[in-house]
């Protein structure tokens, strides 16, 4: 087909789709809920199926498009989603129109577009010189906000560290302060002589007899206690053989 041919058909079919009407759903301007998107009619007595005047319109073959530009856009070209660089690969110039995808970043948006202009294919969907200034825009802001983030976050911790130093500043300080107090009370301690109470006549015996009494070893103690032990022992087993005697006699 020609292209002179094909732009006869796409002007026929443009005249064509004024006069078609919006195909709705049954009782969709009473209930919200149900929403406009088109669904067949399936009762009985449905007055939309039936075809009743004042109802709304049912789609029908008369209201489609011409075979030979079915599905194309009002360019000529067919149009194909790309969300990709290798689904470029198979695309052509001459019938392929790129209709980039609403999923995609904005970086990987850009890319694309580039790539787009550079194989001079053809954008259906977007103006390609005002996306890549906006984008370019939008990068730029957030730059500067993960700059000013970064920033506040640095001031913060520097903050922290400075609060930290001074703290042990104070630590060391308080502490500073308390040892010269410590040494001044041992100091005073030492230099207050200890007031001698008066001792009674038997508290002076007994010290005196204390001081000429010689004071016995720890190891001396411990003979004498073990020697008293072994004596009880003794004592017992003799008193068990007499015990032993008597009952003996008796028997």
């Amino acid at each position: 087909m020609s292209a002179s041919d094909l732009k006869q058909v796409l002007e026929k079919r443009k005249i064509a789709k004024r006069k078609k009407p919006v195909f709705v759903r049954k009782d969709a301007h009473k209930k919200k809920k149900m929403g406009k998107a088109w669904r067949r009619p399936k009762g009985l007595h449905n007055k939309q199926r039936i075809k009743g005047k004042s109802h709304f319109k049912t789609p029908a073959s008369g209201y489609g498009s011409p075979r030979q530009v079915r599905w194309l856009h009002s360019s000529g070209l067919f149009p194909v989603v790309v969300s990709n660089l290798k689904q470029l690969d198979s695309i052509t110039k001459e019938k392929h129109g790129i209709l980039l995808s609403s999923r995609i970043g904005d970086q990987k948006r850009k890319n694309l577009i580039l790539e787009i202009k550079k194989r001079s294919f053809v954008l259906l969907n977007l103006d390609a010189d005002k996306t890549i200034e906006k984008i370019d825009v939008k990068l730029k802001q957030r730059k500067e906000q993960r700059k000013k983030k970064l920033d506040k976050a640095k001031a913060k911790e520097k903050e922290k560290e400075k609060e930290k130093k001074k703290g042990i500043e104070e630590k060391v300080k308080k502490e500073e302060e308390k040892k010269p107090e410590a040494k001044t009370t041992e100091t005073k301690k030492v230099s207050e002589p200890t007031k001698a109470l008066p001792l009674s006549a038997k508290d002076a015996k007994d010290k005196s007899l204390s001081t000429a009494a010689k004071p016995q070893k720890p190891e001396d103690k411990k003979e004498e206690k073990k020697e008293e032990e072994m004596t009880e022992e003794e004592k017992k087993k003799l008193e068990k053989k007499e015990k032993d005697k008597l009952l003996i006699k008796k028997t």
